[in-house]
């Protein structure tokens, strides 16, 4: 039987803050880079599509902050403090987001999703108690501790979780066509 281990976010994988190429600069935005902010629909497990993209330009602006495809992305500031999603593709945040590239060789990127999960409720209801606009830091962020079992029990709970997941996905398009 494995332990499971008390770790910091930063030690599950490289921690990115977002960064909004200059929006002064027209060419940096229509281009066919998703860029994501707490506008998009951060209601599921994936975001179907960004309502912003930018261009090789403006990602030359941010460059260190484009996120491979498996991140996990938290939003740290605000109403929509500690929504949670993962990315499909490349893409880039604000700064209201805090990402995780998780190191895949140790940690599975769908057990880190459920795990920022409920990191992001405990996040929300420390942003609720605060009369200031509630915002987390990326060394806040970085230092939030959570429990982690090893690799391979990690997996078999995002299976778990994910095929609930799916299922309560099929329920919601058989809903929707009902509803048409």
């Amino acid at each position: 039987m494995s332990e499971w281990r008390i770790l910091h976010i930063s030690d599950i994988g490289r921690i990115v803050t977002g960064k909004t190429p200059r929006t002064s600069i027209e060419r940096n935005y229509g281009g066919s880079i998703p860029f994501l902010t707490p506008s998009d629909d951060l209601s599921g497990k994936f975001v179907p599509q960004t309502n912003k993209t930018i261009t090789e330009q403006g990602l030359s602006e941010v460059r260190n902050c484009l996120l491979p495809p498996n991140s996990v992305c938290v939003s740290c500031i605000g109403s929509d403090l500690g929504k949670v999603v993962k990315t499909t593709k490349p893409l880039v945040t604000n700064q209201q987001f805090n990402s995780i590239i998780p190191n895949n060789d140790e940690y599975d990127s769908d057990f880190v999703y459920y795990l920022m999960l409920t990191v992001g409720k405990r996040l929300n209801y420390i942003g609720k108690t605060s009369t200031a606009v509630p915002i987390v830091n990326k060394t806040h962020f970085s230092n939030f501790e959570v429990n982690v079992p090893s690799l391979e029990k990690q997996r078999l709970i995002a299976n778990i979780l994910s095929s609930l997941d799916d299922k309560i996905e099929v329920n919601r398009r058989i809903n929707d066509n009902l509803a048409n």
